[in-house]
């Protein structure tokens, strides 16, 4: 074999990966669903958005409900099951007592379901434990990511099926 064909025959090879790659991730993309919390000193409240992916939202939803024909995109009522779904796998309690989660609405957006929440003001202090396991019931190695960002702390806690729960604490204390 020539050079020429050695170099062909790499360069061939590295665009065919390339291009198996790029395919693969968009016909596979990760599980993965985004919340932050952060205090809106206008509304005095603290607000909890939640981000899902149209498609895993819907497929959790047709699976949860048995019904196919449930459309996030056109559907009132289907949108309304999601709402009532996420109310029911996320939640955050402080010191032993559940806080009190306002569903405030959502909307769809570029390809993304938006769910909108809001608490009263949450103390520095004492222990938080927060449950996120929305889409985990369906989606196995669906990974939920939650931003908190209260006061003064910017946290990231992650949340998978073997872990959907976390502590934590705002006045920067350790949670152990």
């Amino acid at each position: 074999m020539t050079a020429f064909m050695r170099i062909a025959f790499t360069a061939l090879a590295c665009l065919m990966i390339a291009v198996t790659s790029a395919m693969s991730a968009d016909a596979h993309p990760r599980k993965e669903a985004e919340t932050e919390i952060s205090y809106n000193e206008n509304a005095n409240r603290v607000e909890i958005i939640h981000r899902y992916r149209i498609h895993d939202s819907e497929s959790t939803l047709h699976r949860v409900h048995g019904d196919t024909s449930l459309s996030i995109m056109t559907d009132p009522r289907a949108q309304a099951l999601f709402g009532e779904y996420v109310e029911s796998r996320f939640s955050i309690s402080h010191n032993g007592q559940a806080l009190p989660l306002e569903l405030v609405g959502g909307e769809i957006e570029d390809g993304f379901v938006w769910i909108y929440q809001t608490t009263p003001e949450m103390p520095a202090d004492g222990l938080y434990v927060m449950r996120s396991n929305e889409l985990m019931d369906v989606h196995q190695d669906q990974t939920n990511i939650v931003h908190v960002r209260l006061h003064g702390l910017n946290e990231t806690l992650i949340f998978t099926r073997s872990t959907p729960w976390a502590t934590f604490r705002l006045d920067g204390s350790d949670t152990y």
